[in-house]
């Protein structure tokens, strides 16, 4: 039977996995460091039986349970079955094997290596194609490399609208520089000024005319005109269809609930024709599944376009 020891065997890992223990390929590099450095052994054939079987058997005593890539037990177990697919043993070692594959699979997508996460998942089918579990790491490898691109993505963003803040507020000061008034010379006193001065003679001071009151200027009336009424805000058109926004699958697999909230631009006819996130709660998760609901919003038609806030709540349905 070909899951015979995986269930006791599977256990057993995953409980020293729960408890903390050292990943295998990090066991594995304790005695390589330990030992004196000697050179590696060249691997054998693919057709070479005798030599396929040693180079396992070594391996596992090493601890190179399924690393390095192509010198590891579980590799090297798999290679001698395709010459002897009939042999109980190499099965019964390549099931035993099974689980920490699986469990190094799991700790890869943690750790976010993404490429080892499947190179041990394909290790994993190759051993048994039935594997329950081979779903569902799969689909979890998806979601973590969707996260990571939307986190790189939002990092990115941030940075960008660091160095725009920054731009702004170096134009900003050099325009403060550059319309600042030149400093006022300093106040002489007036007895300074007027020891200073050169004596003039006197003149008769003649009578300065007064002017006219049809050459005077225009005076400014005390109490101007009001000024002319702000029109009125545009309303915000009535809401006539919101699609309920997809739950994200890891959303609902971890039981979380959110919230987004959106800037909207709605155009004069009803359609929404841009979406802009405002703030979310938790940050990342629900974004583009609440973005991907709002542009299918239709409102009212209006006079003109206008710009508006709208939450998307996501809660989890009540069970019972």
């Amino acid at each position: 039977m070909r899951h015979r020891g995986w269930i006791a065997l599977g256990a057993l890992v995953m409980v020293l996995a729960a408890c903390g223990e050292a990943p295998p390929e990090q066991a594995a590099a304790a005695p390589a460091s330990a030992a004196p450095a000697a050179a590696a052994p060249s691997l054998p054939a693919a057709t070479d039986e005798a030599g396929l079987r040693a180079a396992a058997s070594r391996a596992l005593a090493e601890q190179r349970l399924y690393a390095p890539a192509g010198d590891n037990a579980i590799e090297l177990y798999l290679a001698v079955r395709a010459l002897a697919p009939a042999d109980a043993d190499v099965e019964t070692a390549l099931l035993e094997l099974l689980p920490y594959a699986v469990i190094g699979s799991e700790q890869a997508i943690a750790r976010g290596n993404f490429d080892e996460a499947r190179r041990l998942l394909d290790l994993a089918q190759r051993t048994d194609e039935a594997l329950p579990a081979l779903a569902r790491l799969r689909e979890q490898l998806v979601a973590a490399q969707q996260e990571a691109a939307q986190a790189a993505e939002r990092a990115a963003r941030e940075q960008e609208e660091a160095a725009r803040r920054e731009e702004a507020q170096r134009l900003a000061a050099a325009a403060t520089e550059t319309a600042a008034p030149p400093a006022a010379a300093p106040a002489v006193p007036a007895a300074t000024q007027a020891a200073a001065a050169p004596a003039t003679p006197s003149v008769p001071t003649a009578a300065v005319p007064v002017p006219s009151p049809a050459n005077a200027a225009p005076a400014v009336a005390a109490n101007p005109p009001p000024a002319a009424p702000r029109p009125a805000a545009t309303p915000l058109p009535q809401l006539l269809s919101a699609p309920q926004p997809r739950y994200p699958p890891l959303a609902l697999r971890r039981r979380i609930e959110g919230e987004v909230v959106l800037e909207l631009r709605i155009e004069a006819d009803g359609r929404v024709s841009a979406t802009r996130v405002l703030s979310a709660n938790p940050p990342g998760l629900f974004d583009e599944a609440a973005q991907a609901a709002a542009s299918r919003y239709r409102f009212e038609a209006g006079q003109a376009a206008i710009t508006t806030r709208q939450v998307v709540r996501f809660r989890l349905p009540k069970a019972g």
